[in-house]
């Protein structure tokens, strides 16, 4: 009788505590934003004005659109402290014909909250945060003519993890227009690319997140539903976008460990890799002839992940995969079939370990609150790459119900996400996790196609879309149950993924390796389309 007398107090206890730490949580917060987040406290800012012209997708067809960029950035920084961009603000010259296409709000006064990406480089590693805003209050929408207005906000910090320059430079922006009110918060913009991540690199909400479903940032056409108008927009060619560079100096900050690089391909088990039982292969027409004829390779997969909580995502460190190429061949030639399936497994390999290189990303939790984390994500069982299409591509190919004229791959996986321990800081303050706080496994299934825009296969790479669900937190806190804080800002559907994977590296010839007989690390994707 006394054991749940003792639990009943105690779980008041509990949640007040939980709620004690989010209230310190906000209150780091708001200091955070009244400090510049400390790091850049004390530094004169200077401030920089930005014209840009942009092509926006209105239902009447692309515009171009002036832009001016205005913000207030630090003149120096240090290394592990965050750069705080302030006084940022978004003024937009509309035309008269994209004006013309605002007639669909229904309304006499249109407001506005706009999303710029902007890509962060700090040498050759990059990064992608977004600034967002809104119009104060709405403005006249004229019979005729142009329209200008204006967005502001407050936007993520960045953080430096060597000395040198922090450049940002702007890139896709997206805008919601509303009408007869202030908008509420856009969707993900598209981004352009940026430079290419590498080992260290900047930590920051590191990226927009992509719309469930669709291409992290193709910039797609116009959606409308009620009195609502999303716009996306790309840089016209031929413009220097640089917004600000930060001189940054001071030692280099400590990084977590990165996927090596060095060697060929990992050897394979003894009999080669099996495919998971988990997930069974797609049904193939009768009479299809079967083959085996497996070939050894790996590829380094890299790409963003989003946190759709967060309304960020975070940068995947290149993971290197150990492929066993073509396990079972399974081929229908006749022309009225013409089918082709391959049976691929996979596996990863950090040193030894079969899970992604841990991942450090920071994003601003409640919306304001820079929470840096370093995620580990483990294999649980082979992965499944089952590519399906047309035997002969060159033939005329009428669709069945076995496939589809387009080579589609489908890879299965089963994973766990695990928050590395001593790894979470909230506004630059430890918080002890403990050391098993971690999701339970769940699938995740990514698809890539030939017919995507850049296109994927196995052998040559290119983009894998997935939309995941995380699963609920356990075992969170040491001392107290962070459980609550970790599934209410991370686990739930529909977080968008793109991977990017590079070029098969094949061990018999070194087909696809780079000079040295390696396999080569691809740039992430900022956008796929198809």
């Amino acid at each position: 009788m006394r054991g749940p007398g003792r639990t009943a107090r105690r779980a008041p206890r509990a949640a007040a505590r939980i709620t004690a730490l989010v209230v310190v949580l906000a209150a780091g917060g708001l200091a955070a934003g009244a400090a510049s987040a400390s790091g850049t406290q004390g530094i004169a800012a200077r401030g920089t004005i930005t014209s840009l012209t942009y092509r926006c997708r209105f239902p009447s067809g692309p515009r171009p659109v002036r832009v001016t960029v205005s913000a207030s950035v630090p003149a120096a920084a240090s290394t592990g402290k965050p750069i705080q961009p302030g006084g940022v603000s978004l003024t937009m010259t509309l035309p008269s014909a994209g004006v013309s296409g605002l007639a669909g709000l229904h309304a006499a006064t249109v407001g506005a909250a706009a999303r710029l990406a902007v890509s962060v480089s700090e040498g050759r590693s990059g990064t992608s945060v977004v600034w967002p805003g809104i119009t104060k209050r709405p403005v006249p929408r004229p019979p005729h003519g142009s329209l200008t207005l204006t967005t502001a906000g407050a936007v993520p910090p960045v953080t430096a993890s060597t000395a040198g320059e922090v450049i940002l430079t702007a890139a896709g922006l997206s805008v919601t227009f509303t009408g007869g009110r202030a908008a509420a918060p856009a969707p993900a913009p598209g981004p352009a690319r940026s430079p290419a991540p590498a080992a260290g690199g900047l930590a920051a909400t590191a990226g927009p997140p992509a719309t469930p479903g669709k291409p992290a940032a193709a910039p797609g056409t116009p959606a409308t539903g009620g009195t609502t108008l999303q716009v996306t927009c790309a840089l016209a060619r031929g413009q220097r976008a640089t917004l600000a560079s930060v001189p940054v100096t001071g030692a280099a900050a400590r990084q977590p460990r990165q996927s090596p690089t060095a060697g060929i391909c990992p050897k394979l088990p003894p009999g080669g890799l099996k495919l998971n039982p988990r997930f069974p292969p797609p049904p193939h027409p009768p009479l299809t002839l079967e083959a085996h004829a497996p070939s050894q390779g790996c590829a380094f997969t890299t790409g963003y992940a989003d946190v759709r909580k967060l309304k960020g995502a975070a940068l995947i460190a290149p993971a290197l995969t150990n492929v066993d190429q073509a396990l079972t061949t399974l081929a229908n030639t006749t022309n009225k079939v013409n089918y082709l399936q391959l049976q691929n497994a996979a596996q990863l390999d950090f040193n030894g370990l079969h899970e992604f290189p841990p991942s450090t990303a920071t994003f601003l939790t409640f919306g304001f609150v820079p929470t840096t984390a370093t995620l580990e994500l483990i294999e649980h069982g082979t992965i499944n790459i089952f590519v399906v299409g047309p035997a002969n591509p060159f033939i005329h190919c009428q669709p069945n119900r076995f496939r589809t004229c387009d080579s589609v791959a489908t890879v299965f996986s089963r994973l766990s996400a695990r928050i590395a321990p001593g790894s979470v800081r909230v506004n630059g303050v430890p918080l002890d996790v403990g050391s098993q706080c971690e999701t339970p496994q769940f699938d995740v299934v990514a698809t890539g196609t030939s017919a995507s825009k850049p296109p994927y296969s196995i052998q040559f790479g290119g983009p894998l879309t997935a939309t995941v669900t995380i699963p609920p937190f356990k075992h969170c806190g040491v001392g107290e149950n962070l459980d609550p804080i970790f599934n209410a800002a991370i686990s739930g559907p529909q977080n968008f993924n793109l991977l990017t994977q590079g070029e098969l590296c094949s061990v018999i010839g070194a087909v696809g390796c780079d000079n040295h007989g390696k396999p080569k690390i691809p740039t992430p994707l900022r956008e796929v389309s198809g």
